[in-house]
């Protein structure tokens, strides 16, 4: 099998010269072509932001403890941040930076540019590749955690119940149409240890409960 004809300097440099001419040539026909790209790119980059939006876990995330909270907005920040990214360095890959020419070029210099942005298209495809699956990544794990956090403990209700008798504070643990249940602290040496330190008392309506209200402590 015999090799190739090898290409003499003078063929290479008018090969060169001849794609310089047609680049020249097409320099409007490339700009609407970077432009359609990076309209794409934005159009990418919106329906990421929705995408990330939408997907949620609980419909409240601020019922989540402080450290499952925290972790999941920093999850979910950086999920975005690295799916921009990646539609940013796939578009650039693609179509070029804006204003991207190379000017006053001979056929060294082109020869050299060609070789310089294959190189840097390289780069840029990688990246992205890496970015897009850390920003999946990333933003499913924000996710998962939304569905096995534990909710917040939340603060007990402290109630005042109007009685017959008198008044009844303590905290709320049941509120229905037939009475009021609360928990009423202990005091003195219950307190301290011996026996129960709380009781449940069941209220009925019109019996023995005649109102409640909130009440900031007892």
């Amino acid at each position: 099998m015999t090799a190739p004809p090898r290409l003499s300097a003078r063929a290479i440099r008018l090969q060169a010269r001849q794609r310089l001419y047609d680049m020249l040539q097409s320099q409007l026909e490339i700009a609407r072509h970077q432009a359609e790209g990076w309209r794409n790119f934005l159009a990418t980059a919106t329906a990421l932001l929705a995408a990330v939006l939408v997907l949620k876990g609980r419909e409240n995330v601020a019922e989540l403890p402080p450290a499952y909270r925290w972790g999941v907005v920093a999850a979910m920040a950086l999920g975005l941040l690295a799916l921009l990214s990646s539609a940013f360095a796939a578009a650039s890959a693609a179509h070029g930076r804006p204003k991207d020419a190379l000017e006053h070029a001979d056929e060294i210099r082109l020869i050299r540019w060609e070789k310089e942005e294959c190189a840097r298209i390289g780069v840029l495809v990688n990246r992205a590749r890496w970015l897009a699956v850390a920003g999946v990544i990333v933003t499913a794990a924000g996710v998962l955690a939304t569905w096995v956090a534990p909710a917040s403990e939340k603060d007990a209700t402290t109630v005042t119940v109007h009685t017959r008798q008198g008044t009844v504070c303590g905290e709320l643990v049941s509120l229905g149409p037939s009475g009021v249940t609360v928990r009423v602290k202990a005091s003195g040496a219950a307190a301290s240890g011996d026996g129960p330190k709380d009781s449940l008392r069941t209220l009925a309506w019109g019996k023995q409960a005649l109102s409640a209200a909130p009440a900031s402590s007892c």
